[in-house]
């Protein structure tokens, strides 16, 4: 096949797997199928897809006279398909934090005295400011929050913040855990879908399936050849390419080197030292897909002027939601370091037990909870000593009761984390269903990530393991700031683009960590670290953890930010920071 790669390839066109796999099917003289094409295509296409194949004249005949079979996916290799298997006294209350915070000003009053609320503990008033956004109108958004599409009541199938796909088992659409009575739209999640083994094509087919979705956005800005065109009469002419990253180093001169590859071949990308936008080599990572414009010598060298990445582009529209929502992680329930008192404050104000001028209570109408609701086990060497709850099944039973006391008419939207009872590499189904019935009717599962409409808003929910690889790659990254490296995800369209580090990632078929539709919110945990960023139209909100500062946590300098809880008012995306420690 590697000849008909390159005939396109000297014709100026690229060929999408799904078209090479219809001519590997094809019966009849592929040559003749080859040029046949060739002949039918105009000069504005830059990739042949399977709908040119099949509206060429040689597949059309052979396909009367029954010359063509069902086609194999490839990536740069034979894949076969693979069918689908089957509370304190003297407390304080909740008050607008103090922390600097780019969505909302930092104006405050000071508490009213406190009053005697729920159990006997200290429950003082809420007071917090309401300032409009450094008291500019909000920027530009973009989430439509009307929708003709039926109305299901938990995250359920399709490309990960891409188009609704029917699912693999068959039953036109993706399973759904039918718990809350609850108006969540599903768009994605892995729940009842995962198929991979991890056999060799598993893998061939997940980066497979990365570099054509990522690429299918960049070539709305980049007229990107194949890598194998550049072989032949396009020396010295300025010309683009797609390409993932293989690797980033830099040379004895002081240049930047990249190594891409496509589903054609390899190239060594040349950044000189010194040019502009040279430095931003530095923060490419491993498995991201990006384009690069500049000069090839024809002998594997390409000298690249400018870089693009798949990013976000700015909303022009603000879309209204309803309703207000609380963002939490990292609960750790069953921990000896879970903050039980000030779980019990929270749960205090949003029953309306403490005394809440601005009305913020009364208003919220949902939660979500981005993974890790318990300490689990054995996640690592030595937790036994750090557990007050050291049976998983226990720990459950504790978290279920402490979340049934939050009130029945907020939605509750749970996804696990890597310290939950499911499997660990990503992405993560669900929560079991024999841990589902502790829960009460209001609480609705999905997997990790998961994308759903939630409020009139779209939310891309992600525990946030993925911090973890891009603080060790990207230079002036940091646990204290996890909003950066979730802006970092949004450029690349990626929740987890580096491969084979800390992060355990499952071939599936699809890779559902790319970011195909562009979210309203992006909630992740992970970290203990509250953050927020607003970035081209999109929420970004890490919201910190229920945990004290642990021993691991100070023998690394991690300091934690717990019991904060990020409000977030869908109607204008405006967010404040609760604290409840």
């Amino acid at each position: 096949m590697q000849e008909i790669v390159q005939r396109f390839a000297e014709a100026g066109y690229m060929i999408d797997p799904e078209a090479l796999e219809l001519i590997a099917s094809y019966c009849g003289p592929r040559e003749e199928l080859v040029e046949g094409v060739i002949r039918g295509l105009t000069g504005s296409m830059l990739v042949v897809g399977a709908s040119e194949i099949r509206a060429s004249p040689p597949w059309r005949e052979g396909a009367a006279e029954g010359g063509r079979s069902s086609p194999q996916p490839r990536w740069r290799a034979s894949v076969p398909e693979i069918s689908p298997r089957p509370t304190a006294p003297g407390g304080s209350g909740a008050i607008e934090s103090r922390l600097p915070d780019p969505l909302d000003d930092d104006l405050l009053s000071p508490p009213k005295a406190p009053r005697t609320g729920r159990g006997g503990v200290f429950l003082p008033q809420v007071h917090v400011s309401d300032p409009e956004l450094d008291g500019r109108p909000l920027p530009p958004w973009g989430s439509n929050s009307s929708s003709s599409s039926p109305q299901i009541p938990a995250a359920g199938g399709g490309d990960l913040c891409g188009d609704r796909l029917p699912s693999p088992l068959g039953s036109g659409e993706v399973p759904i855990v039918p718990t809350a009575p609850f108006s969540l739209e599903g768009l994605c999640d892995i729940t009842g879908r995962s198929t991979c083994v991890g056999e060799y094509r598993d893998f061939v087919r997940y980066f497979r399936d990365r570099y054509s979705k990522i690429r299918d956005i960049l070539l709305g800005r980049v007229n990107g050849r194949p890598i194998e065109s550049l072989k032949r009469g396009v020396a010295g002419r300025e010309i683009s390419i797609i390409g993932m990253v293989m690797d980033v180093r830099t040379s004895a001169k002081g240049n930047r080197v990249v190594e891409l590859e496509d589903p054609t071949g390899t190239v060594t990308v040349i950044f000189s030292k010194g040019d502009p936008g040279s430095e931003d080599v530095a923060t490419l990572v491993p498995d991201e897909v990006i384009g690069v414009t500049g000069t090839t010598d024809g002998k594997g060298r390409f000298f690249a002027k400018t870089f693009i990445r798949p990013d976000l582009q700015a909303r022009a529209a603000i879309a209204s939601g309803e309703g207000g929502a609380l963002l939490l992680s990292d609960v750790h329930v069953g921990s000896t370091y879970f903050m039980e008192e000030a779980w019990d404050r929270f749960v205090g104000w949003i029953s309306g037990e403490a005394d809440d001028p601005l009305g913020i209570a009364s208003k919220v109408r949902y939660a979500v909870i981005a993974g890790d609701l318990v300490d689990g086990i054995g996640i690592y060497p030595g937790q036994e000593g750090d557990l007050a709850i050291k049976d998983i099944w226990e720990q459950y039973e504790r978290a279920a009761e402490l979340l049934n006391e939050i009130p029945d008419h907020i939605q509750i939207v749970l996804s696990p984390g890597n310290h939950d009872a499911v499997r660990q590499a990503e992405p993560q189904p669900a929560l079991p269903e024999f841990l589902r019935g502790l829960f009460k009717n209001n609480v609705t599962f999905v997997g990790n990530p998961a994308a759903f409409r939630l409020g009139g808003v779209e939310w891309l929910v992600y525990h946030g393991r993925s911090i973890d690889d891009l603080v060790l790659k990207i230079p002036g990254l940091s646990y204290g700031e996890p909003e950066k490296a979730m802006v970092e995800m949004l450029k690349r369209r990626h929740l987890s683009p580096i491969y084979g580090n800390r992060v355990s990632i499952a071939p599936e078929v699809e890779d559902h960590m790319v970011i195909h539709r562009q979210p309203a919110v992006l909630h992740s945990g992970h970290v203990h670290t509250v953050g927020m960023a607003r970035y081209k139209g999109v929420t970004a909100i890490n919201s910190g953890t229920w945990q004290s500062q642990t021993d691991f946590q100070k023998n690394m300098n991690i300091q934690p930010t717990p019991a904060i809880v990020p409000y977030l008012d869908l109607a204008t995306m405006r967010a404040r920071r609760l604290i409840f420690d």
